[in-house]
């Protein structure tokens, strides 16, 4: 029989009526949330985050110590796969700016209603479970699974991933074993650490486009590549290839 997916969410508030009031109606929606805990600034938040791992953070954008877009910030840089929902009672066009370049998923304006908080929630559990049955597809908890199987089940992670910005902890997280395992058992299996087979897709990644996009700005087919720093894209790419990236595209 099949069970409902649960998901974990954190409210950060400094006004506790308010934060007590957002609980409240969030429970009364009755969707597979559960609450994981409760803030007053952004970085109890953090802290909580660092302790609990939630699935989701519903903040508000004004508190004391670190604010919603602060604690935005550090999700992204460091929680990468923590869903964000922005409540303000600021009608500002620059604050949604600035939760849109974190990667909130929405932005709510106060006093928010029952209807506008159910509509936001559904959405976001829409992409939380399609999100949830892709990561079920690498399960491997299992532990009749072989370690070659491990490997091939890594491998396809990273050639469907490698554009992205990966993060070999949440990655081991998802695989249900530590990164120390995973990185040992890839070895023993490819020959190379995972990093390095990441470093590897992407470094094909980009001479492929380097070679067929002549006029493709560098930076762009780092980007594309893995890489949206550039200087870091051909430092890597200097110490794979040899060469910097121009110089490889007008050598062939």
């Amino acid at each position: 029989m099949n069970t409902i997916q649960s998901y974990s969410y954190l409210a950060a508030e400094d006004e506790s009526l308010i934060r007590k009031n957002l609980i409240k109606k969030i429970t009364s929606l009755n969707l597979p949330l559960k609450l994981a805990g409760e803030a007053a600034n952004g970085l109890e938040a953090i802290e909580l985050t660092e302790a609990n791992c939630p699935d989701l953070i519903i903040t508000d954008i004004r508190m004391p110590q670190c604010d919603g877009i602060e604690l935005a910030s550090y999700l992204k840089k460091n929680h990468p796969s923590v869903k964000i929902i922005i409540i303000s009672g600021y009608n500002d066009f620059s604050y949604a700016q600035s939760a849109i370049r974190y990667g909130v998923v929405d932005y709510l304006l106060k006093p928010v209603t029952v209807e506008s908080l159910f509509e936001s929630l559904q959405k976001l559990l829409i992409t939380m479970k399609s999100e949830t049955d892709v990561l079920e597809s690498y399960c491997t908890v299992n532990e009749r699974l072989s370690q070659e199987s491990i490997c091939r089940l890594m491998e396809k992670y990273l050639q469907e991933n490698y554009k992205q910005e990966v993060f070999f902890q949440e990655m081991s997280e998802k695989f249900g074993f530590t990164p120390e395992y995973l990185g040992k058992i890839f070895k023993k299996s490819t020959g190379e650490t995972p990093s390095k087979y990441l470093t590897r897709l992407r470094i094909n990644e980009a001479k492929r486009l380097l070679l067929h996009n002549p006029d493709m700005e560098v930076q762009k087919v780092g980007e594309l590549s893995g890489y949206p720093d550039s200087a870091y894209f051909s430092r890597v790419f200097k110490s794979y290839v040899g060469i910097q990236p121009s110089e490889y595209r007008n050598k062939t």
